[in-house]
């Protein structure tokens, strides 16, 4: 085992539809900086907010109270404080402007994207996470006894003794935060057997899988070729099954073509057509109602798509 391999922590997490994934664990040394932009970006704003109230003559020219003006720096820091993270990391799949600059991201322990519940709960376990707080006599002993400064001793400590450096908001939440792997690329397989550009055309043009999904299915589809037939068809059963009755395809269609045509749809359709120019490609055997139910236009589809119904007793050739 090399040095790297050592000290990059990886989570191995068991999807619903049986395939595993590794994600890469940040620990304290990554978060910090992002803890500590993100410390910086909302200081920045609660003195812009200060100078706009303050310094730029706001005050007298809406003709606010002083008291007023106090009140307005106040509220902006508590929203700022206690909402920041909240926000930004339910609507920005789990990544604040912190996270987002230093490449990590928070999702849930089973892999799942974060909910707006389970950032709500390890945002506002925040100031549990950064105690014990020291007072500002430990600055100087002229200050007076306010116990405000973070050590974030309680977070580091728990990062210490659980496996996927999980402080206690991420305990509580359910949460782990994870090192954003963008240069993940789909392997290459290559799919001659023209049923599946076929049946990729029936797939509803607004669907749209998710990473998590995407993943599972180039993985499968790289892997197929060393399956078993049967294998193939109770593997590719568990995560295409729920897909055919979305689709409207008949229970006979097969699974394992659905899943290669969900792969070419997906990663190699995007690399043949360019972006914009979807609709200068003409698919193969699109029916006129192009998203209606399989069941409905077998019947009049050509001779390969009606094929498609039926599964090979030899799977997708290689």
């Amino acid at each position: 085992m090399n040095a790297r391999a050592a000290i990059d922590l990886t989570a191995k997490v068991n999807t619903p539809e049986n395939i595993q994934f590794e994600y890469r664990i940040a620990g304290p040394f990554r978060r910090a900086p992002a803890f500590m932009l993100d410390l910086v970006i909302r200081a920045s704003s609660i003195t812009a907010v200060f100078i706009l109230l303050f310094c730029t003559g706001i005050i007298q020219v809406l003709a606010l109270p002083f008291s007023v003006a106090v009140v307005a720096l106040f509220i902006s820091y508590f929203l700022l404080d206690w909402f920041y993270g909240l926000f930004f990391e339910t609507y920005w799949n789990g990544k604040t402007p912190g996270k987002w600059l230093t490449k990590i991201q928070v999702i849930s322990a089973d892999g799942r994207p974060i909910s707006a519940y389970q950032a709500t709960i390890r945002n506002f376990l925040r100031s549990a996470d950064l105690a014990p707080f020291l007072s500002l006599q430990f600055l100087d002993p002229t200050f007076a006894p306010m116990y405000i400064i973070p050590t974030g001793l309680v977070a580091f400590l728990c990062m210490a003794f659980t496996t996927r450096f999980q402080r206690l908001g991420d305990l509580a939440a359910g949460t782990m935060v994870i090192v954003d792997e963008r240069s993940w690329v789909p392997p290459s397989v290559k799919l001659e057997d023209p049923r599946v550009e076929a049946l990729a055309t029936y797939i509803p043009a607004n669907f749209r899988m998710s990473r998590t999904m995407g993943r599972a299915i180039a993985l499968y589809v790289a892997r197929r070729s060393r399956m078993a037939v049967g294998r193939r068809a109770e593997l590719s059963a568990i995560l295409a099954k729920p897909l055919m009755q979305q689709f409207g395809f008949r229970e006979d269609t097969s699974t394992d073509l659905l899943l290669c045509a969900l792969y070419y749809r997906e990663f190699v359709l995007k690399e043949i057509v360019a972006p914009g120019e979807e609709g200068s490609r003409p698919p193969a055997s699109r029916p006129a109602s192009y998203g209606t139910p399989l069941r409905q236009e077998v019947t009049h589809a050509p001779p390969i798509v009606a094929s498609i119904a039926s599964p090979s007793p030899k799977g997708v050739s290689e």
